[in-house]
C-alpha cells in the first residue's frame, strides 16, 4: 500500500516511483545452508545452547498476513551470542534487529506481502560462554483490507509500471495498492 497525505499548507512537486514484480529467491541464502520453516502460529525455543552454533528458522504464513513475534525469554552471552531478527520480503534481507544479553527484546510485527515473506531468525554463538537461549511466540493474523484505516478508496495496480503524483495540493489523502498477479516480490 502506498499512502500519500498532504497537510493544509505548502505543496510540492510530488513523487514518481517505478515498481516491478520479480520471483522470490530461497529464504536462507547468505545466512544458513538450511533451516527450519515454521508457519501460522506457535512457539520457537532454543536452549540451553552450545558453543559455535549457527541456526536458522524461517517464520512465515501460508497466505498474506500480519505476522507478530514476541520473545518470552532471552538469555545469551551479552557480547557475542546473538539472535538476529531479519525481515525477509522475498527478494531482500534486512536485519531488523540484533539482540544479545538477558533483557527481553520488544515485540515486533510486519505485514507480509506474500507467502515468501516472513522473518528469518538467525542464532549464532561464539566459542565460549553460553546461556539458556531464547523462546518466542509467533502468530499469523489476516491483514486488514487494502485501504482500511488509510483511505476510503484507492487505485489498484499490478505487475509493473510507474506511479506518479504531483504537483499535489493541500489536504490530499491518496492510496495506491501495488500487487502481483502471481506470488512474486514487489520492488519499488
Amino acid at each position: 500500500l502506498i499512502y500519500f497525505q498532504s497537510d493544509s499548507s505548502n505543496t510540492g512537486n510530488g513523487f514518481s516511483l517505478n515498481y516491478q514484480c520479480t520471483p522470490p529467491p530461497a529464504h536462507f541464502d547468505g545466512y544458513c545452508a538450511s533451516g527450519i520453516e515454521v508457519t501460522e502460529s506457535g512457539t520457537l525455543s532454543h536452549g540451553p545452547y552450545g558453543d559455535n552454533e549457527a541456526l536458522c528458522w524461517f517464520v512465515s504464513c501460508d497466505s498474506p498476513s500480519d505476522i507478530q513475534l514476541g520473545f518470552t525469554s532471552f538469555d545469551t552471552e551479552v557480547c557475542c551470542d546473538t539472535v538476529q531478527v531479519i525481515a525477509f520480503d522475498g527478494s531482500t534481507h534486512s536485519i531488523a534487529v540484533s539482540y544479545s544479553g538477558t533483557s527481553l527484546p520488544p515485540s515486533s510485527s510486519m505485514t507480509m506481502a506474500n507467502s515468501e515473506s516472513g522473518y528469518l531468525i538467525y542464532f549464532q554463538s561464539d566459542s565460549s560462554n553460553t546461556g539458556n537461549g531464547f523462546s518466542l511466540n509467533y502468530q499469523c493474523t489476516p491483514p486488514p483490507a487494502h485501504f482500511d484505516g488509510y483511505c476510503a478508496s484507492g487505485i489498484e495496480v499490478t505487475e509493473s509500471g510507474t506511479l506518479s503524483h504531483g504537483p499535489y495540493g493541500d489536504n490530499e489523502a491518496l492510496c495506491w495498492f501495488v500487487s502481483c498477479d502471481s506470488p512474486s516480490d514487489i520492488q519499488l
